[in-house]
């Protein structure tokens, strides 16, 4: 049943209309690019950020099951979801690194490093699929954690990659144009594969990703992100003044009065892992642990604690919710995290 499902995954790009249609989309544009001359240039700036975006979008897509769509505006939007773009910056570091050692070093140790790349790779991605998170790609602790869920399947991503890696010469004899096509549609289904082998060990559901307000009316959205900034800003006035407890009333104050409670707690933690002293975050997280516990939200308790603990592998909840959190850890078979959460 998994080798099944990683084969369809593997073909998700030729099998699943809208993908296929992003993917053609994709490959006229590029290939337009290509002719364009200095046009050209501009339309691939256009182009790259879309293209790496979609392929985050098909890992989640693949990890969590949902229906694909085709890419919007907004994946063509080089400001938007900045975070999406750091592949791009993990390319250019690969590159120059493979460069500089065979330039010191020769081709046998440029093939060490790519090799190495290739295989961190997938987890590399996968775990900023995940998190939404740059730093938390590049952490050690959280690529091992990742590659260690993973387990036995995760040894085929990186083979795949291999696979291509050995086969690519073949493709010289094709057309350009064909070539293209061929190569855009490996990088689909590698990224595809990367998703489904999130989803069969149940990755997904194991470190925090940011839950946003569902899609509405644009002019309400933009007055609650105002509202939620403000009181961020107020809180962290209290905070910076060591009146943590003070800038925690208020937000909880907030989130009361919010639209989407579920969605603030979510937001508001996001945020704080953004300041530079991320342990108030981690405070912040036991009271959005509790709160989501007694709300049946067990799955995003879970991911706001394994994210904690990708921060600070020490982090517990509140010691009242350790029981109802073992409980929620064991209910969604995360034997791993409840094992730890039974220690002293």
């Amino acid at each position: 049943m998994e080798a099944g499902r990683l084969v369809r995954s593997a073909l998700y790009p030729l099998t699943e209309s809208s993908v296929l249609v992003a993917m053609v989309v994709f490959w006229i544009l590029a290939t337009l690019a290509g002719a364009a001359g200095m046009f050209g240039i501009w339309l691939a700036i256009v182009i790259v950020p879309a293209v790496f975006r979609y392929q985050l979008y098909l890992i989640e897509v693949q990890a969590t099951g949902a229906e694909a769509q085709p890419p919007g505006a907004e994946f063509f939007n080089w400001f938007h979801n900045v975070w999406t773009l750091f592949p791009a910056v993990i390319a250019v570091a690969a590159g120059w690194a493979a460069y500089a050692t065979h330039a010191a070093m020769g081709t046998t140790a440029m093939i060490v490093v790519l090799a190495l790349c290739g295989f961190v790779y997938p987890a590399f991605i996968g775990v900023l699929a995940i998190t939404r998170s740059p730093l938390q790609s590049v952490n050690p602790v959280a690529l091992y954690r990742f590659l260690r869920a993973s387990g036995p399947s995760y040894a085929i991503a990186p083979a795949y990659l291999l696979v291509f890696g050995l086969a690519d010469p073949m493709t010289q004899k094709l057309w350009p144009v064909l070539r293209s096509l061929v190569e855009l549609f490996f990088v689909f289904s590698l990224h595809s594969v990367i998703g489904a082998i999130i989803r069969l060990k149940g990755l997904y559901d194991d470190v925090y990703l940011p839950q946003g307000i569902e899609p509405g009316d644009e002019h309400i959205r933009g007055d609650i992100e105002k509202e939620r900034v403000a009181a961020l800003g107020h809180a962290y006035g209290f905070i910076s003044r060591d009146n943590r407890k003070g800038g925690f009333e208020h937000i909880v104050d907030a989130i009361a009065k919010d639209p989407e409670p579920k969605a603030a707690w979510a937001w508001y933690f996001e945020r704080m892992l953004g300041w530079e002293n991320r342990q108030h975050a981690l405070f912040f997280a036991q009271h959005y642990i509790r709160d989501a516990l007694q709300h049946g939200e067990h799955v995003a308790a879970l991911k706001a604690l394994m994210r904690c603990r990708l921060v600070d592998e020490d982090f517990r909840p509140f010691p009242d919710d350790v029981p109802a959190a073992i409980a929620a850890a064991e209910a969604t078979r995360n034997t791993e995290l409840a094992a730890v959460l039974k220690r002293p």
